[in-house]
């Protein structure tokens, strides 16, 4: 689950206070806010509580060029999806980013109910499946697959090690992740016999 990666990134990042970490998503983002501090000013850049997703590689780009330093963004696979094919910029640039893909298969879980109870997957579900390393190995990066936690620390460790541009897709289960923010009240069911 994400609190099972996020446990396997924080003592890596925070053994290398110099990085620049980039952060969005929706349970991504909360439980990487929560989790992992910061020890150096401006040094974290993320999309804000309900604000935009896809800010995530503009942001990685802007951070490595503007700073010269390693960046890790950690991804949720929604908003990845949001701005994912400008990892071709940080490839071409050969700049000094890995980026971290927690894929649970939607937004806030895999397990979305569709709202009109058809066959219809729901907005918020995506590929559970998807395999955003391949994306990674097209533009050239060093890619990873992980499914364990061990295979995540071996893979942000030797990411962080290469300053070179890095994938890791990090495959959670589909059922990892709530709504965030407890917004469910904003999805009203329609009021029904309402005389105007």
């Amino acid at each position: 689950d994400h609190w099972t990666a996020i446990g396997i990134i924080k003592p890596i990042l925070e053994s290398n206070p110099d990085i620049i970490l980039v952060n969005e998503g929706a349970n991504t983002l909360d439980d990487t806010r929560v989790a992992i501090d910061m020890s150096l000013p401006r040094h974290r850049i993320d999309c804000a509580t309900w604000a935009i997703m896809g800010m995530g590689m503009g942001s990685v780009v802007g951070a490595a060029v503007a700073s010269g330093k390693q960046v890790v963004a950690i991804e949720g696979d929604s908003a990845f999806g949001f701005s994912g094919m400008d990892f071709s910029t940080i490839c071409r640039f050969n700049l000094p980013v890995t980026v971290v893909i927690l894929n649970n298969g939607g937004i806030y879980n895999g397990i979305g109910v569709p709202m009109d109870k058809t066959s219809d997957p729901a907005p918020t579900t995506l590929d559970i499946n998807a395999r955003y390393d391949k994306l990674g190995e097209a533009f050239g990066a060093q890619t990873y697959y992980v499914q364990t936690p061990e295979e995540l620390k071996k893979a942000l460790t030797e990411s962080i090690a290469s300053k070179k541009p890095c994938l890791i897709d990090v495959q959670l289960a589909a059922d990892s992740g709530k709504e965030s923010g407890h917004i469910g009240y904003l999805n009203q069911a329609p009021l029904q016999n309402i005389t105007v």
